[in-house]
């Protein structure tokens, strides 16, 4: 006797069950990957004003004073903040382009920072003899909603009295809002 395999397959059911789980992990997981990816790309502007801040406390510890030349804003070119939508093929789209005016910007020069990749980012500097500033601003995701890093610089005040003295000077990073990357 010869017994006939029965031929399955998937039902319609089971196919259109297994359709709809993979739809809800895709619209739990894509917002979450864009989340990812704009803090990922916020990571430049820490590193950045990290640098300016070391580079600005070396200048304190030598003059006791920091780089009073304001830096304009580099690089230039976009309106409000950001360089979305500035880049070209070689930068990609939403950088902002590779500039040669930061060594003739004398806050810049004299800070003795400046960026030779295309970035996320604009950066700014305003300076004091007692208090400085660095921002870094910038439109990651075009959204139009600017993301503005702050690092405040202050000295750091050494005795009491008639005998203070400088002791160096302290950097406070401070990240935009959650969500404003």
């Amino acid at each position: 006797m010869i017994r006939k395999l029965k031929e399955r397959g998937f039902t319609l059911i089971e196919l259109m069950i297994v359709v709809a789980i993979i739809g809800i992990l895709a619209a739990v997981a894509i917002p979450a990957f864009m989340e990812y990816m704009k803090k990922s790309k916020s990571s430049e502007a820490s590193l950045n004003l990290n640098k300016i801040g070391k580079n600005l406390k070396t200048e304190f510890q030598t003059s006791s004073s920091f780089v009073t030349q304001a830096g304009a804003k580099l690089p230039t070119g976009a309106s409000g903040g950001g360089c979305c939508g500035m880049g070209t093929a070689q930068t990609g789209k939403d950088k902002c382009p590779v500039v040669t005016t930061w060594a003739t910007d004398a806050g810049w020069s004299e800070i003795e920072f400046q960026i030779g990749e295309p970035s996320q980012y604009q950066y700014q500097y305003v300076g004091g003899a007692l208090a400085a500033t660095a921002y870094a601003i910038g439109d990651l995701d075009c959204n139009t909603v600017i993301s503005t890093w702050t690092l405040a610089m202050t000295p750091i005040i050494a005795g009491s009295g008639s005998t203070t003295s400088f002791a160096g000077a302290n950097a406070t990073l401070t990240p935009p809002p959650k969500g404003t990357y």
